[in-house]
């Protein structure tokens, strides 16, 4: 009776635990800058040690942080990161070397090149994107703007709120003052290279499915 008694308060504990932390989560505002404590640090498709490597950073590199679940940061992934797409959805152009353009709508975008690897996001006519080779069908690509990639957070350190900001020169500041800037989405610095935006992208829970 006591051993019943005792997992029921333990249950009742990790629930009231699992609570706090989830309000805790909610109360967290983002996007955030952190830049990663230690070398091959390793950015995977979903939020958990199964999912695939999508790349791996180095020290002091610097990420943007969009989410976190639980102890995941989710992050947009940098240029060093590649994702797939099934090369009958993307037409080759003529007038840009290693460029093509989707043809389909909702077109997944992989972890690896094959149906079997997760699924990062979805990807739509007549979007553009960055070929870097072809393996078995399908094409290795730059990731769009937007789409993520999970890492470990306590292989992050966050930034500190005054280094996100941008500064501004002095020298500037009379020219802008009669029109001021807008500073929306330019309150960080990121040291990684991230790609250009692009618009026909939805993110999706990583999964595994048809295209």
């Amino acid at each position: 009776m006591r051993y019943i008694k005792s997992c029921a308060v333990i249950f009742i504990l990790s629930l009231f635990s699992l609570t706090v932390y989830s309000e805790e989560e909610a109360k967290e505002k983002f996007p955030k800058v952190g830049y990663v404590k230690n070398e091959e640090a390793i950015v995977r498709a979903g939020d958990n040690v199964n999912f695939e490597n999508l790349c791996s950073l180095s020290k002091s590199d610097s990420v943007k942080i969009i989410d976190r679940r639980y102890s995941w940061f989710k992050i947009l992934l940098p240029k060093k990161a590649f994702l797939y797409v099934n090369k009958d959805y993307v037409d080759l152009t003529s007038d840009e070397k290693g460029v093509g353009i989707i043809n389909a709508s909702n077109v997944n975008l992989r972890a690896g090149a094959g149906t079997r690897y997760s699924i990062i996001g979805q990807i739509s006519k007549p979007e553009k994107v960055s070929i870097i080779s072809e393996d078995s069908g399908w094409y290795k690509i730059e990731p769009p703007y937007g789409a993520t990639g999970w890492i470990y957070s306590n292989q992050i350190m966050l930034a500190e709120e005054n280094e996100i900001k941008i500064p501004e020169q002095k020298s500037e500041q009379k020219k802008v003052e009669a029109k001021p800037k807008e500073t929306t989405g330019s309150t960080v610095r990121l040291n990684a290279n991230y790609p250009a935006p692009k618009g026909n992208l939805s993110i999706i829970t990583p999964a595994k499915n048809s295209r």
